[in-house]
């Protein structure tokens, strides 16, 4: 099951509920050159928890969606679609 992650503007104005892309992480990653053993290492987890991501078996926190958001350089949003 993928997160979702809801969220409003101040302004009252409903923001469209997002959740994590396990597709777009496993093409962003593969992009980069990037192996799952290195970022799981980057990101201080195992390599079979990034394994489940990007399978969908699990999905990453908020903080660790983050981190491999960093630890890939790409943005957030890089890494999630607008829930249907």
């Amino acid at each position: 099951m993928a997160a979702k992650f809801h969220s409003t503007s101040l302004t009252g104005i409903a923001v469209p509920a997002t959740q994590f892309s396990p597709d777009a992480l496993r093409q962003i990653r593969r992009e980069r050159g990037v192996t799952q053993r290195k970022l799981a290492a980057e990101i201080g987890r195992d390599f079979t928890t990034v394994s489940q991501y990007e399978t969908g078996r699990c999905a990453p926190s908020v903080g660790t969606l983050a981190t491999i958001a960093a630890a890939l350089n790409v943005r957030l949003d890089d890494l999630v679609k607008v829930a249907a």
